[in-house]
């Protein structure tokens, strides 16, 4: 059963360029004044969902209307999206082969159909395979050739291959599954025991070498089991290795990473952030980097998640390296922020580590205007990513107190107070009172002298704290309060520790 608002998430879902040709789409088919437009273009102005004022326009026959528009516009989205899938083109040539076969047109239908199954091999879709290998027994029966008893024998073998591919892999999915609900089942890494049980369970496919595979999705969920075995296992080193072998199994097969462009860079991402944890690899990001940019996605939504993980990973690239020059990624990130419509997680990190970067880089001025921009798309999100709620407002007092502008800086030690005051409860309350006391002790100080003091004795207070402080916030503080003291700026005493 369709709940209320699921139209209302499916147009809030399309780009703009989606919703342009979908309205081109009714008007050009003579429904320019069509109710279901109009309630197209009533539901896209909306902010929420609100059945209220639907009602008051369109009356009884509102579920009806919405019904119809629903219908519309996955409609609409299908022919936006078919001109751009290896898969619908498949099911297209199907399409003719039956249309051309009715008409007993067998040759020109055999056509159609060895296209398709040319095209099914490539992306190694054994079920089409298997579809147009019942379409084409269908074409023999209505031609009747002389070669008919050889192309059923033909048929017959190319079934029975297909079949046991598509059992090994199947069987490979179902063990994927399960081991899934084994890794929500144990949230931390497992014991020894724990570890020999699954092991165990699993000993079929985890004694399975990915050579003896013979499809890509064989080898590609095979590569996804062991990584997440070794996830399980606690075997970062395993991890970074499968997530790099299941990468390498999309190499040389552009028109499967096109038609599966979501789980292409997902697949990626992982490899991205099993990279980023190993300071051993760290240094080969850019270079994973730049080979994910070479890829062009194939629609709105793939471009928009291409930008979200190469924004994330390059952030925590820049965040890791003084030594490297942020200009570039910063007009790409304020591009691409105006640009794509993103995810509200993915929004708020790649924004929040953007402050942090413009922070450590110096670069005090862009920083209050990044954590100007934040504020709204906090207010919108109240529930979720509580760190980059409360971490934003202690990176807003370090960066206000370093512009020096003293009536800011009691305007914004007045608004943090009040914002952590309304908190019921704060991982980070402890840390911020730390702050907002020494940066209050700074405003009131007379001398140069008395600055020091205070800094450094708010630099002791924060050693003493217990590590890890949220988002990294206590090694960020401590850094400023070393460039407060010594009078230098945080980017070059970052290049002096690696030096």
């Amino acid at each position: 059963m369709r709940s209320k608002d699921h139209l209302f998430h499916l147009i809030k879902s399309l780009s703009k360029s989606e919703k342009r040709y979908f309205t081109l789409d009714a008007k050009k088919s003579g429904r320019k004044q069509s109710r279901y437009l109009t309630l197209f273009k009533t539901i896209n102005d909306q902010e929420e969902f609100s059945e209220k004022p639907l009602k008051k326009l369109f009356g009884s026959k509102l579920g009806d209307d919405k019904a119809r528009l629903y219908e519309a516009i996955l409609r609409s989205m299908r022919d936006y999206q078919s001109k751009k899938s290896y898969k619908t083109r498949i099911k297209e040539l199907l399409t003719d082969a039956k249309i051309l076969f009715e008409r007993k047109l067998y040759e020109q239908a055999e056509n159609r159909l060895a296209e398709a199954k040319d095209l099914a091999l490539e992306l190694e879709d054994h079920l089409a395979v298997l579809e147009i290998n019942l379409r084409q027994r269908q074409l023999m029966r209505g031609s009747l050739d002389r070669d008919y008893q050889e192309q059923v024998k033909e048929l017959t073998r190319e079934k029975d291959y297909h079949i046991e591919i598509l059992t090994k892999e199947f069987w490979l999915h179902d063990n994927y599954d399960k081991l899934s609900i084994d890794f929500l089942r144990y949230p931390q890494r497992l014991a020894n025991e724990e570890i020999s049980v699954l092991a165990e369970n699993y000993r079929e496919i985890l004694s399975l070498e990915s050579s003896q595979l013979q499809s890509f999705h064989a080898k590609w969920r095979l590569h996804q089991f062991l990584a997440l075995f070794y996830r399980l296992k606690g075997d970062s080193e395993q991890v970074f290795n499968q997530y790099l072998q299941t990468v390498e199994t999309w190499r040389n097969h552009d028109k499967l990473i096109s038609e599966n462009f979501v789980l292409y860079v997902g697949d990626f991402s992982n490899l991205l952030s099993a990279t980023s944890r190993n300071p051993d690899i760290f240094d080969s990001l850019p270079r994973l980097l730049t080979e994910l940019k070479s890829h062009e996605a194939p629609n709105y939504q793939g471009k928009t998640l291409l930008f979200e993980r190469i924004a994330i990973y390059d952030l925590i690239y820049l965040l890791n390296k003084p030594t490297e020059d942020i200009n570039e990624s910063l007009r790409d990130l304020t591009k691409g922020i105006k640009q794509y419509d993103l995810t509200p997680s993915s929004h708020l990190s790649i924004h929040f580590n953007t402050i942090l970067l413009l922070f450590l880089n110096d670069r005090f001025e862009e920083c209050m205007e990044w954590l100007e921009s934040l504020k709204p798309l906090l207010r919108k999100n109240l529930d979720l990513r509580r760190d980059i709620h409360e971490g934003s407002q202690i990176i807003y007092l370090l960066a206000i107190h370093s512009l020096g502008d003293f009536d800011k800086t009691e305007n914004t030690l007045r608004s943090v107070n009040r914002y952590f005051s309304k908190l019921q409860k704060s991982n980070l309350f402890s840390f911020y009172k730390l702050i907002a006391n020494s940066i209050q002790k700074l405003q009131k100080s007379s001398s140069r002298k008395e600055e020091k003091e205070v800094l450094i004795q708010l630099k002791e207070q924060i050693s003493s704290l217990p590590r890890p402080v949220l988002a990294g916030l206590d090694e960020i503080s401590l850094l400023w309060i070393e460039s407060q003291v010594l009078d230098k700026s945080i980017k070059s005493l970052r290049l002096q520790k690696r030096s």
